[in-house]
């Protein structure tokens, strides 16, 4: 449908609009733009031709289009005969050394176009405004465009040398009385076909390779009519008339094997003339088109069909939504989006093999084809995702109900690589009603709406509407004042102390981040800790945190009283995911000087119950150094005794959230969690303690630890050294 909108996609219509190399170098410098979403593509060739380029014609790619090959970062490509991918382009050592070669480029990628002798004929390059990390699939497609430029070399050298060996004879023959076998001699052992016609098109010559390419031998053919080729509807003979006027021409067309079968040609004829001009006859080089036409086949499917599931990819979809989005602009028309993210399908990869996801990701989309009406476009976009696309909808009710039966039948369990596998799906839906002016913003917002449709819960959906796009802005804008957080020195650690309720005098304190923004002021963890876990800042963000507290933690034990205190640091499970965690932490610890059964690591539930062997191992990992290990905000999550008993615990901190809770009795939850520690022979620090009718309570049920505002709220590093030199107790 996509393809009959457009006209026909331009790896179809490849070699149709003119038959000449330099015009075949243009179109694939146009294709490479589209297919990978670039401002400009270059094709330049060794021999000086060109270059041939493509995109974006303003002056600030002007550099880029006109540069000579040895000047710009095509040259190490074309050294090292090898595709050169960059993601910046301002960082490439070649860069670095010759700032002459970067002429504006981020993101760049270079592939050889290599000769019939296998040296290499030019660069196929493709450059961007903006670093860029290339897919396998942009690879692959690259690759296959400079293997359609490496022909179109070979075709035209080939060519090009027939017809120079054949004027040679020609001369030579009208100045010395040779006969046709000159020219026999000159092109036999040509792999490009070449026949030789007199003005009336019989046959008075070919070589081994057109007959082979024909089905015949070459004795068969001579003396026979050239149109023997030429299926009847395309027979047209040359007026022996026009012959006197006629130059060389291309054609591509459809030639006749002798067994009947046709096969895609390119056909180059020439007039053949004596030294005063006067006509001689007709030579005409063949080529096969027939590897090529199927790689360009290949390539279309590859270019807009994904390969795991053949169903069409992001590329396909992003075409047939523009023209969605467009006509959904004049008012022709109502389209909806919807991004649906399949379950679990990472965990069957880790489990069973990247075999069986691939086998579950093929049923969900043969399910998805059960929901979604015949003329609905259903597109796996990449990874986990797919994409539906509806037209001629208009409102909720005809895409939720889709959605809910897309909810309903990927809930239902899979049989996959022999086992039984449950999944189910996030959706977000977009209604397109004329507001949309592109198709990347509906693919963003059906985004947007499909992870508010996974934070809600397990196979939900969620109706786009703009308020989100505004919280999404404001996160992504979070998001990047975060990273510079760190090196602008705008985070801190803020200290509440933990109390020994036995003696009611401080025993350590918890390290907690802040966040001092420079124009929103200071932002809780709640806010912005969730962000850096999801994004991977929590790493260096942790080890900071880690190495801040650890060095207070040496101060206080410095100063009278301090001898004995301690210090929880929260790590996130995010950080169980760094394979040298255990040695970060023992390198902190030496680098401060604190002893390391002085340093508490919070974990939360979470983590725990990953139960991989990686994690299990950096717990004994981290208990095997000294410190201590704690189960933090205990009895939120699903906790068990199944796990507890066998992990090197200390300590279980209960959450506030059982302290300070309403009902008849708020601490009977508190009350079981003590016993279960004490069955267990743990600690426990109790969170949420604010008054001392609360104290007095969390005391009577010999809980060890308290922490909460009735002995402090967290407060700096001076607050924390002096809060511990006045000496008070509760």
């Amino acid at each position: 449908m996509l393809l009959n909108a457009h006209g026909g996609s331009p790896l179809a219509t490849f070699d149709e609009r003119g038959g000449t190399a330099e015009a075949g170098f243009q179109r694939l410098a146009s294709i490479a733009v589209r297919l990978v979403s670039a401002p400009v593509a270059v094709i330049s060739l060794v021999d000086g031709d060109g270059p041939y380029a493509a995109g974006d014609g303003g002056e600030g790619w002007q550099h880029r289009r006109e540069a000579a090959l040895p000047r710009s970062l095509c040259r190490v490509a074309l050294e090292s005969g090898e595709p050169l991918l960059v993601r910046d382009a301002r960082e490439h050592p070649a860069v670095l050394a010759d700032p002459t070669l970067w002429l504006g480029e981020v993101g760049y990628a270079g592939f050889p176009i290599h000769g019939a002798d296998g040296r290499v004929a030019g660069i196929l390059c493709v450059a961007d405004s903006r670093p860029r990390v290339w897919t396998d699939e942009e690879v692959d497609l690259l690759s296959s465009l400079a293997s359609l430029a490496a022909r179109l070399v070979s075709r035209r050298a080939a060519a090009s040398g027939v017809q120079e060996a054949l004027a040679i004879a020609a001369r030579s023959a009208s100045r010395r009385g040779v006969n046709l076998r000159m020219l026999k001699k000159a092109v036999e052992t040509m792999t490009l076909g070449v026949t030789v016609t007199d003005l009336h098109g019989r046959i008075l010559y070919i070589n081994p390779a057109d007959a082979r390419m024909h089905g015949y031998e070459a004795d068969e053919l001579i003396g026979k009519h050239a149109r023997v080729f030429a299926p009847p509807q395309n027979a047209r003979p040359l007026a022996p008339e026009s012959i006197a006027t006629a130059e060389g021409w291309n054609r591509e067309t459809v030639n006749v094997r002798k067994d009947g079968s046709t096969f895609p040609v390119m056909l180059r004829s020439d007039i053949v003339r004596d030294a005063s001009g006067r006509a001689l006859g007709l030579v005409t080089c063949c080529e096969d088109l027939t590897q090529r036409k199927h790689l360009e086949r290949e390539l279309l499917r590859s270019a807009y069909y994904d390969a795991v599931t053949g169903q069409p990819n992001r590329g396909l979809l992003t075409h047939r939504l523009e023209l969605a989005v467009e006509l959904a602009r004049m008012g022709q028309g109502h389209f909806a989006l919807l991004a649906v993210e399949l379950d679990r399908v990472q965990l069957v990869a880790d489990s069973l093999g990247r075999a069986s996801a691939e086998e579950l990701l093929r049923a969900a989309a043969e399910r998805l084809r059960e929901c979604v009406p015949p003329d609905g476009m259903i597109a796996h976009v990449g990874g986990d995702q797919f994409a539906v696309l509806l037209e001629d909808v208009r409102g909720v009710r005809e895409p939720a109900r889709i959605a809910a039966c897309i909810r309903s039948t990927l809930t239902s369990p899979f049989r996959v690589g022999g086992r039984e596998v449950f999944s189910g799906a996030s959706i977000g839906i977009v209604l397109g009603e004329g507001t949309y002016e592109r198709a990347e913003d509906v693919l963003r917002d059906s985004t947007i709406a499909m992870v508010r449709a996974r934070e809600a819960g397990e196979s939900q959906y969620q109706v786009f509407d703009p308020a989100m796009h505004a919280e999404a802005i404001a996160r992504l804008h979070l998001e990047t004042d975060l990273r510079h957080a760190l090196r602008r020195g705008e985070l801190r650690v803020h200290y509440q102390p933990i109390v020994k309720l036995e003696t009611g005098r401080i025993a350590g304190f918890e390290a907690l981040a802040r966040w001092e923004h420079p124009t929103r002021g200071m932002i809780l963890p709640d806010e912005f800790v969730p962000l850096a876990e999801e994004t991977g800042l929590i790493l260096p963000l942790g080890l900071w945190v880690l190495e801040q507290a650890c060095t207070t933690l040496r101060t206080l034990q410095d100063r009278p009283g301090g001898a004995g205190m301690r210090m929880a640091v929260n790590l996130s499970a995010r950080q169980f995911t760094q394979p040298d965690l255990v040695e970060r932490v023992a390198e902190v610890v030496a680098r401060t000087g604190i002893e390391p059964g002085s340093l508490e690591l919070e974990i939360t539930e979470s983590a725990i119950l990953q139960q991989s062997a990686a994690v299990m191992g950096m717990l004994h990992g981290l208990k095997a150094l000294g410190v201590r290990l704690h189960v933090d905000d205990f009895g939120t999550g699903y906790s068990s005794l199944s796990y507890l008993h066998r992990l090197p615990l200390d300590a279980l901190k209960i959450d506030r959230s059982f302290v300070t809770g309403a009902g008849d009795d708020p601490l009977q939850i508190v009350r079981t969690i003590v016993a279960m520690a004490q069955a267990l022979g743990v600690e426990v620090v109790t969170e949420g303690i604010e008054n001392p009718g609360v104290l007095s309570q969390i005391r009577a049920l010999r809980c060890e630890y308290g922490q909460g505002y009735l002995f402090s709220r967290p407060a700096t590093a001076d607050e924390a050294r002096a809060l511990l030199d006045s000496g008070l107790s509760w």
